[in-house]
């Protein structure tokens, strides 16, 4: 099932001439500016999927929020807010059963939702700049 999040980040790199690169490159990376808001970071290495807002603080950049997703299916693994609070998928095996925080992927996935809508609101398809390194 493809989400919002997924369909927004797509239509992103598709506007900006990227989304076969990143599906075809197993590391990739650019970053969007756009004026007004923190840059954008979109990250794929492998089976790992990064997007990233970054702010500035004393020189260094500091992603708020980052939000860590499996690739190809696109299943938040992980979210990182500023300051260091970071929250992962919890899954592990006991006795033969998997355990896996069910509230996790509700939780991140209305995060991601109104993240999305915010993107698309904002207008990052169309009015924002690409810093492709791999150019």
């Amino acid at each position: 099932m493809t989400t919002l999040f997924q369909t927004t980040i797509e239509k992103l790199l598709s506007a900006h001439h990227l989304l076969d690169k990143f599906r075809a490159q197993l590391n990739f990376h650019v970053r969007f500016d756009m004026p007004g808001y923190q840059r954008l970071v979109i990250e794929r290495h492998a089976e790992l999927i990064s997007v990233a807002h970054y702010f500035e603080q004393n020189g260094d950049l500091v992603p708020d929020p980052e939000v860590e997703l499996h690739y190809p299916t696109w299943t938040p693994t992980a979210i990182t807010q500023a300051f260091g609070v970071r929250r992962t998928k919890f899954i592990t095996r006991m006795n033969d059963m998997v355990l896996v925080d069910t509230r996790f992927d509700r939780e991140v996935s209305s995060f991601l939702s109104m993240w999305a809508r915010n993107i698309q609101a904002q207008g990052w398809a169309q009015r924002s700049q690409v810093h492709d390194d791999q150019r």
